[in-house]
């Protein structure tokens, strides 16, 4: 039984993001989607949110399930008897950086194998970092993400605001 994890940080999950989800699930028995803990970033929304967010979007894929970690995720990937690693790929720019992060996964725990999935053309274009922005001046977002990501942005911004943190 194949187990696949996909890393990231999910700062908000993006409807990119579900893509490759619901097309990696297709192609391995079970999906581990791990929230990255990285205390060098400064995410909107607490590792808690993220994966509240992604349980509630993948809440139809029984296959799925969605936890956090830290560390490296080859290390989590060990933990979890977990063979292979989904990586999205959206643009060129991103295959460079993606390749070098195999390769390393690779020479640190060779039984696992990366599968680069190319991100649908319909979100090509999208991250995080653009929702966000997006959102955070009052810009629609609701062509990027879900409704219950949607509604979580529009009420951190609205949080944020009333504190007079932006």
């Amino acid at each position: 039984m194949a187990t696949a994890i996909y890393p990231g940080s999910f700062d908000p999950v993006t409807r990119g993001h579900l893509d490759i989800i619901k097309r990696a699930a297709k192609v391995n028995d079970r999906l581990i989607v791990a929230v990255l803990i990285n205390s060098a970033k400064h995410p909107l929304f607490t590792v808690e949110e993220r994966v509240a967010m992604l349980q509630e979007c993948c809440k139809g894929i029984p296959n799925v399930t969605v936890e956090s970690f830290d560390g490296l995720t080859v290390e989590f990937a060990k933990k979890r008897h977990a063979t292979v690693m989904v990586r999205g790929l959206r643009a060129v720019t991103d295959f460079e950086n993606e390749i070098q992060l195999a390769q390393t996964n690779h020479a640190l725990m060779p039984g696992v194998e990366t599968m680069f999935l190319a991100t649908s053309i319909k979100w090509s274009y999208l991250s995080s970092t653009i929702v966000k922005e997006a959102a955070r001046y009052g810009s629609d977002i609701s062509k990027f993400v879900t409704p219950n990501v949607e509604q979580a942005v529009r009420e951190k911004y609205a949080a944020l605001q009333a504190k007079d943190e932006l």
